[in-house]
């Protein structure tokens, strides 16, 4: 399995640092993935980082002062069309994000059940 390189800490921050090693929580995880990614589109706002700059051994980040969802940035950019932004906006109507929350947590609880199930304990690894 393999987690994209700039959603890793998403991904840790929801499961956690578990050791998953069992193929069963493939499906697991997808099913989780397929709750947290709309979630995380519709209403997790974050603020980009406009500016990097060195200085000796350290970094000056400068980020934008309003936060913004990944949706509020699709539905403001210019150079995407119209019907997409239509469908975004049917589908967000229909989202609750109470209800998607409740369901990452049952789809966490079931990927750490699953681990418990079938994966290989610490112990037996080594």
């Amino acid at each position: 399995m393999y987690v994209e390189e700039r959603n890793g800490h998403v991904i840790r921050k929801t499961v956690g640092y578990v050791t998953l090693n069992c193929l069963e929580a493939v499906g697991a995880l997808n099913g989780l993935y397929d709750v947290l990614t709309p979630y995380l589109i519709h209403f997790v706002a974050v603020r980009r980082m406009i500016e990097k700059e060195k200085l000796g051994s350290r970094y000056r980040r400068v980020y934008e002062k309003m936060a913004k969802t990944p949706y509020q940035r699709i539905l403001e950019h210019p150079e995407v069309d119209v019907k997409i932004k239509e469908k975004l906006r049917r589908e967000h109507a229909k989202l609750n994000p109470l209800i998607l929350k409740r369901e990452i947590d049952k789809q966490v609880r079931n990927v750490y059940d699953i681990q418990k199930r079938f994966g290989k304990s610490q112990k037996d690894l080594s």
